[in-house]
């Protein structure tokens, strides 16, 4: 694939990176997206694994900078060198996950098992499984996170049309999990609809768009 795509497809790599462009504003493209959360045979959380569903306008300009690039790579070739690059793009920004245990931080390893492809409607779809530093015993206390990008240019939002926007693979009995709606100050918002394409977007300013993830399993 050409450097001359990679600099075309560059800005999307950014945004959904949350690395600071010139032109960020309010949300110019969406992702709606799905969590599965991986358990051991300790009943420790270990991994979220992810499914972003990219937008069609932005799903279609992709494919088809793809369909045009020089060289002789399969379509699938393509999608597998683009999922490498937004995989790296995302490492240097926390992978735009958040998560916390009681309130407290959880580190996160690196993104694996990453894969990018179409889906039935011609929507691109990111799929990759984020481990936790460490498996984690969760004792009772709910394990919240949250998938934002920094800018808000991208606006992240669980998929609508699935019953189970959050999934559980391997759980202990009894674990429950929910999606809180986000509820930003009535300010921010109006602050978000002034911003235009060519404005800068206050550094943190996804965070207060972000819903909430949240799962709680009975102490052993």
């Amino acid at each position: 694939m050409s450097s001359r795509l990679s600099r075309r497809i560059a800005p999307w790599l950014f945004a959904i990176a949350g690395l600071p462009l010139t032109a960020l504003a309010h949300p110019h493209g969406w992702v709606d997206y799905r969590v599965i959360l991986h358990f051991d045979d300790r009943s420790n959380v270990t991994a979220l694994e992810q499914v972003w569903v990219m937008d069609p306008f932005y799903s279609l300009t992709l494919t088809e900078e793809l369909s045009r690039a020089e060289g002789d790579e399969s379509m699938e070739q393509r999608l597998d060198m683009l999922g490498d690059e937004i995989a790296q793009n995302l490492r240097g920004e926390n992978y735009l996950t958040h998560v916390t245990h009681a309130g407290e931080p959880v580190a996160l390893d690196d993104l694996r098992d990453y894969t990018i492809r179409q889906n039935d409607d011609q929507r691109l779809v990111f799929r990759f499984v984020l481990p936790l530093a460490e498996p984690l015993a969760l004792g009772g206390s709910p394990l919240a996170w949250q998938v934002y990008d920094d800018t808000y240019y991208i606006e992240f939002l669980y998929e609508q049309d699935t019953d189970t926007p959050i999934a559980l693979q391997d759980a202990p009995a009894n674990c429950t999990s929910r999606v809180i709606p986000a509820d930003p100050d009535p300010q921010r918002v109006a602050d978000a609809a002034a911003l235009d394409r060519d404005a800068t977007a206050p550094s943190g300013l996804g965070r207060f768009f972000a819903e909430t993830g949240e799962l709680t399993c009975p102490a052993p």
